[in-house]
């Protein structure tokens, strides 16, 4: 292989991994649980380059505009019942642990991923699978304002980031 063309693509590997977007997955973007039941929030990191650097990682999880765990070099869990693994969490694995589900767990959950210089930011939405629709609809209502009104924002915020990453995406395309 000539050595201009091993250069040239050995670049363009290089310039791909610098510009490559932090992939996260969630495994079930909606579920549901009955009183009782163990509920494993899935937030995944997909395609990274191994080993995860830790100090490089980081995730928080909200519902209801509160924070309720934290891996930031340690694990802070903010809400009795709910876990994280450290083990998990060194292979790219930020799922969120529900040990014993309530009726008061139910709602949107986001996992906020960041990693080097990249965020990624995914929503699983746990409902409570003994409750008719129409009576979850109104508990969901009964948030404070001010919950409504932080919940509404941070789904603006979210719409705003895709639209971000579409454009950057665009200018990746772009002819230098």
């Amino acid at each position: 292989m000539d050595s201009r063309v091993f250069i040239l693509l050995a670049t363009l590997l290089a310039f791909q991994a610098a510009w490559a977007k932090l992939d996260v997955l969630v495994e079930h973007p909606t579920l549901s649980a009955k009183p009782g039941d163990k509920v494993q929030l899935k937030c995944v990191l997909q395609n990274f380059a191994q080993p995860l650097v830790l100090k490089n990682f980081m995730v928080q999880w909200f519902t209801r505009g509160k924070q309720v765990a934290e891996f930031d070099d340690t694990i802070t869990i903010n809400k009795p019942g709910f876990s994280m693994s450290l083990d998990a969490i060194g292979k790219g694995d930020a799922t969120l642990t529900i040990e014993s589900f309530t009726p008061d767990d139910a709602g949107n959950y986001r996992c906020h991923v960041y990693y080097n210089s990249d965020t990624n930011l995914k929503q699983i939405v746990l409902s409570d699978s003994t409750k008719p629709k129409e009576e979850e609809d109104n508990t969901l209502s009964t948030l404070t304002t001010c919950e409504s009104i932080l919940d509404k924002k941070l789904d603006i915020i979210i719409k705003w980031s895709e639209k971000v990453d579409a454009k950057l995406d665009e200018l990746k395309k772009c002819p230098k």
